[in-house]
């Protein structure tokens, strides 16, 4: 379950980078505390762990994100 819930996250987050043209290296940016590289991972499922759900829910709650 908490996978499945992982993978609408990341796949809302890439849906949103691609409709709005914002860069990884913005949305990290905008994470204090994560390197472009760690939410690069998180979004290639390099990184499954607990952090990575950390920095996509704050993701969806920084940006006007559509999280179906």
């Amino acid at each position: 379950m908490a996978e499945l819930a992982l993978e609408k996250m990341r796949v809302a987050v890439n849906k949103y980078r691609e409709e709005s043209g914002i860069s990884i290296k913005t949305l990290a940016f905008s994470l204090e505390g994560i390197s472009e590289q760690q939410l690069r991972n998180a979004l290639n499922k390099t990184d499954g762990g607990p952090r990575t759900v950390e920095m996509l829910a704050k993701l969806l709650e920084i940006y006007p994100i559509k999280f179906n």
